[in-house]
């Protein structure tokens, strides 16, 4: 736990007391006792450390000190096919503990039926791994998720068909779709993209397939709603691997971007 996130009901007059998995962390891993100071979170607000007043063995008690604002979250949408049931709660961490916008989690050809009825899609469940991933990521952002049973009605929804045509300065913002056979690098992707006109602002879209990738219709679907598909390297990569590099590229790529936009500004 790099972060104590709680929430905003928690906390009462600048002060928090805590009796779960949390405080049993904060005494068993972190070793903290009275006067230690942790760093801590609201969720959805800022950062403030935690002063710990109490501790009885059962209860923790801290005091918030001032508030300070949290990194903004990351202008990433995640499109991921589900995965089974054990690398699904790590994905949804993964992509929490990076802080991208929202999750919305698809069936696809090569996902397994089963894993859609999988305990693990519980709102409750997922709400727990999404609180690690922001903790160890130290993010008070939540991303929302979804799931999508059917792929066709929600790439309807989201991300109509376009109109063939060349690109224009209004061009959406990027999509990116992972697959295993492509032959442009997500580096290359987005530098065309942006040569091309597509605003630096708004939310980067990437979608990362089930195990086995997505079949070559998929491709073309996502590709006829303005997807790019990339390549993440030479080697073939399980799903959280996949994620984990994509996202941690695209960390870069954004870091890289608000860089040249401050010192265009100077």
């Amino acid at each position: 736990m790099n972060l104590l996130l709680v929430e905003a009901g928690e906390v009462d007059g600048g002060r928090i007391r805590l009796d779960d998995r949390r405080a049993v962390h904060l005494r068993a891993v972190l070793r903290v006792e009275p006067g230690a100071t942790v760093r801590a979170g609201v969720i959805g607000g800022g950062l403030a450390p935690a002063r710990v007043i109490a501790d009885d063995g059962r209860t923790i008690e801290l005091e918030l000190g001032a508030s300070t604002p949290a990194p903004p979250p990351m202008p990433i949408e995640l499109v991921l096919a589900v995965p089974r049931p054990k690398v699904l709660s790590r994905a949804v961490e993964t992509a929490a503990a990076f802080g991208v916008r929202r999750i919305d989690l698809v069936n696809a050809w090569r996902v397994d039926k089963a894993y859609l009825d999988s305990p693990r899609l519980a709102p409750a469940d997922l709400a727990h791994h999404l609180r690690l991933g922001a903790e160890q990521g130290v993010t008070t952002h939540l991303p929302a998720v979804e799931l999508h049973r059917r792929l066709m009605p929600f790439l309807d929804a989201r991300f109509p068909a376009r109109a063939p045509g060349p690109a224009s300065a209004t061009a959406p913002p990027r999509r990116l779709l992972a697959h295993a056979r492509a032959a442009v690098p997500i580096e290359r992707a987005w530098r065309e993209r942006a040569a091309a006109g597509s605003p630096h602002d708004g939310a980067v879209v990437v979608a990362i397939g089930p195990e086995g990738g997505w079949i070559e219709r998929e491709v073309e679907t996502f590709a006829g709603r303005g997807f790019v598909a990339i390549t993440l390297g030479g080697p073939v990569l399980r799903v959280e691997v996949a994620l984990a590099a994509a996202l941690g590229q695209l960390a870069l790529l954004l870091r890289a971007q608000d860089e040249r936009a401050r010192a265009e500004r100077r």
